[in-house]
């Protein structure tokens, strides 16, 4: 009992340090330890239940029992590992497969150590002391190098995207590397040749590095995609600037013209009857706030900085919402145009459909300061903060990670703050760049 008891123990704890393993570079839920300390308990008791129906002597009755061995324990690892991080359900699955081939290649290790020692006529004491330690520290040491060199470069900015594709391809992986598996740990393997046992021991082998490759592949290819999104989107917002350079030169000339006109009427209109008609004073009035209303250009020493904010104050004003700028933009002149415009496009889109979403019409306001100190350009835009249950859109996520790409272009630090009910971003460059 004692013998089986062991057996339980070792192999429950090779697959929840697995699990552990692939657990740890992702983000986890609150009470993390407490939630991983859980996974034990089951983990065992399904230990208990199956591992002693998967010792038959028998190849056929033992790829079977390891085939439904390993469909209960995907099951249950997933549930766990899902329980435990923030990580979609394919993605928990898809770190159960790794969990249990790395679980039971330690296993496989430790058992040919076994038979090494058998072999030699001195074997190994289970029962003992030295041999647990032993047990304990070589799984400690096997998962630290899978936790660091495996499983923290899987991971793609500590997510997993897995998709149906990726997620079947690995589950049908782990099935072969079980068959095989079964094969190492019945009988017949004493009396098989060493070349056929090594064969089988570099099969294994290849079905990890098939599966690791599988997983960079699908990784870089969802970073390709990512980049060509990005990438369009970064195409369309330097389209963008020229149409909108375009909007608002002629935006400026129609409202100076019609400037030019409502001064020669309220002339004329002074001219023909004295005293003026109120009636027709208060008309010209009328158009002459209309004009001065759209005719939003700024001066902020920087042309491409002229166009963001003219283009966003008429939005703002479209929206009912106050856009106060303190600007200087002479301090940007180490910009490229399209990633200037691109930037503050960005970032007071952000700000505006934060605004919109507010209720209270004097909470929806926007401050946006540009100015440098010492030997930095600060950059700070403060606007209400996006209630909880509005969740960011896609191009939303995109828009960010093209603002985080261009403070990256040019050496600077993004800041993001929280507070009172309202959201800051601060952004800092170097004045000086190569």
């Amino acid at each position: 009992m004692s013998i089986v008891f062991h057996h339980v123990i070792f192999r429950a704890l090779l697959r929840w340090g697995a699990a552990l393993a692939f657990c740890l570079p992702l983000k986890h839920r609150p009470g993390f330890r407490l939630r991983a300390l859980g996974m034990l308990l089951p983990l065992m008791g399904l230990t208990y239940v199956l591992d002693p129906s998967a010792q038959s002597t028998n190849l056929h009755e033992l790829q079977f029992s390891l085939l439904a061995l390993y469909v209960s324990f995907f099951v249950l690892l997933g549930m766990m590992i899902y329980a435990c991080v923030e990580i979609d359900r394919k993605g928990a699955l898809y770190c159960a497969v790794w969990s249990l081939l790395t679980s039971q290649t330690a296993y496989e290790g430790w058992r040919l150590a076994e038979v090494f020692f058998e072999c030699r006529g001195t074997p190994l004491d289970i029962d003992g002391l030295p041999v647990r330690l032993a047990q304990l520290t070589t799984g400690a040491v096997f998962y630290f190098v899978i936790c660091n060199a495996l499983s923290r470069k899987m991971s793609y900015k500590g997510e997993y995207h897995i998709g149906p594709r990726q997620l079947t391809s690995a589950f049908f992986i782990g099935i072969l590397f079980m068959f095989q598996a079964a094969l190492l740990s019945s009988r017949e393997m004493f009396e098989m040749p060493a070349s056929l046992a090594g064969t089988v021991l570099i099969g294994q082998f290849y079905f990890l590095t098939l599966l690791y490759f599988q997983t960079e592949v699908f990784k870089k290819s969802a970073m390709q995609k990512e980049m060509d999104t990005l990438n369009l989107l970064y195409e369309r917002q330097r389209e963008q600037y020229q149409v909108a350079r375009q909007n608002v030169q002629i935006i400026n000339k129609r409202c100076h013209e019609l400037k030019l006109q409502i001064a020669a009427l309220r002339q004329m209109s002074g001219a023909a009857s004295d005293p003026p008609d109120p009636e027709l004073k208060a008309h010209i009035d009328e158009a002459e706030k209309a004009a001065q209303l759209y005719d939003a250009s700024r001066n902020t020493g920087n042309e491409v900085l002229d166009v963001v904010l003219t283009e966003k104050s008429l939005l703002c004003e479209s929206r009912r919402i106050q856009l106060n700028a303190v600007t200087d933009g002479s301090c940007l002149g180490f910009f490229e145009a399209s990633d200037l415009y691109a930037l503050f496009a960005n970032m007071l889109d952000h700000a505006i459909e934060s605004a919109v979403q507010v209720p209270e019409p004097e909470r929806r306001c926007i401050d946006l300061l540009v100015c440098t100190r010492q030997s930095f350009v600060v950059v700070n835009v403060i606007s209400p903060d996006r209630p909880p249950e509005a969740a960011d859109t896609r191009a939303t996520h995109y828009a960010v990670k093209v603002t985080n790409r261009i403070v990256q272009k040019y050496k600077g630090t993004l800041t993001t703050e929280s507070q009172n009910g309202f959201f800051a971003v601060k952004i800092i460059f170097p004045t000086i760049h190569s």
